[in-house]
């Protein structure tokens, strides 16, 4: 057997060694004691930024103001440029700065100042919702953080269907008895003829994401009354493990019937809508629990709407 015998400087290396080690564990035991610490901010870290990012208003809301804030261990003196970018919204059409130079200056004594942006409103002038956005471009001596876009959305107040438009109380009886809901109509984005419905058959909603459905608009002339008609087979949502849950039309006819290829429609009235046949929903394998039947009448089931915005 043969053995080494170890020379001093490696009997001294091994010891710095070891000594090296117990120092780094006393640091590291040292800065775990300083994890709740909270870090510094540091002055050269300041920006500016927009503390919200998207704004929406009504056409005749008159002004849009948009705060842009300073982020400093204290309030600085600096200007911060901005550039608003046309979208859909064109300014001097559909809005204008009151600021011609474009430049917010902070004087040191406040963190936060405004754009204000005039909103040019086109009464009687359908234009569909418009869209355009303010980007923020330089800060004199900070940082223009990541939040340095807002998009702005102008509402457009003259769409042909904004009588028909807003929210609704729904009552009908179902099989467990009374019930109502809230429901909206809502326009679409691009069609002038349509509306979107978010809660036509809530029953399933405990047990469902609801999803929203269509109903095609048209006119009476004569009278001035709006019809909708929902296509039958719309997906409303999914029942959990039970497949797909589709709109139907449900009335009596010597039991009670279903029938999702057919409209499901509703004729306007003084105070809302109301649906010519009961509304109702199925899923893949003729799940018939949570008809929303309506009213019984003579001529079947039926649901009311009544609008309260």
């Amino acid at each position: 057997m043969m053995v080494t015998l170890k020379s001093n400087y490696e009997i001294i290396m091994k010891r710095f060694y070891s000594l090296l080690l117990g120092f780094a564990s006393l640091a590291v035991l040292a800065s775990c004691q300083g994890l709740n610490t909270l870090p510094k901010f540091e002055e050269s870290e300041a920006f500016a930024s927009f503390p919200k990012t998207s704004f929406g208003l009504n056409e005749n809301k008159g002004q849009l103001i948009i705060p842009v804030e300073i982020a400093s261990l204290a309030p600085v003196k600096t200007t911060v440029s901005y550039k608003i970018i046309d979208g859909s919204a064109k300014a001097g059409v559909n809005f204008k700065d009151t600021n011609a130079d474009a430049v917010l200056t902070f004087d040191g004594t406040a963190r936060s100042q405004n754009i204000v942006i005039d909103i040019i409103n086109l009464a009687g002038e359908y234009t569909g919702d418009l869209k355009f956005s303010v980007n923020l471009e330089s800060a004199t001596g900070l940082k223009i953080s990541a939040e340095n876009s807002c998009a702005v959305t102008i509402y457009d107040l003259d769409h042909p269907l904004s009588a028909i438009l807003g929210t609704y109380t729904g009552a009908a009886v179902d099989v467990g008895g009374e019930v109502t809901w809230e429901l909206h109509l809502t326009k679409d984005a691009t069609d002038v003829t349509i509306v979107w419905c978010d809660a036509i058959c809530p029953l399933q909603g405990a047990n469902s994401d609801l999803l929203p459905v269509y109903a095609n608009v048209t006119k009476d002339e004569a009278t001035g009354m709006y019809q909708l008609s929902f296509p039958g087979g719309q997906q409303i949502g999914e029942y959990q493990g039970e497949g797909q849950l589709t709109l139907v039309e449900c009335y009596i006819e010597g039991d009670y019937m279903i029938d999702s290829g057919v409209n499901i429609i509703y004729d306007q009235t003084a105070t809302g809508f109301e649906s010519v046949q009961g509304v109702g929903f199925v899923n893949n394998y003729l799940w018939y629990n949570g008809f929303l039947l309506g009213e019984r009448t003579q001529a079947g089931y039926k649901v009311v709407w009544t609008k309260i915005d």
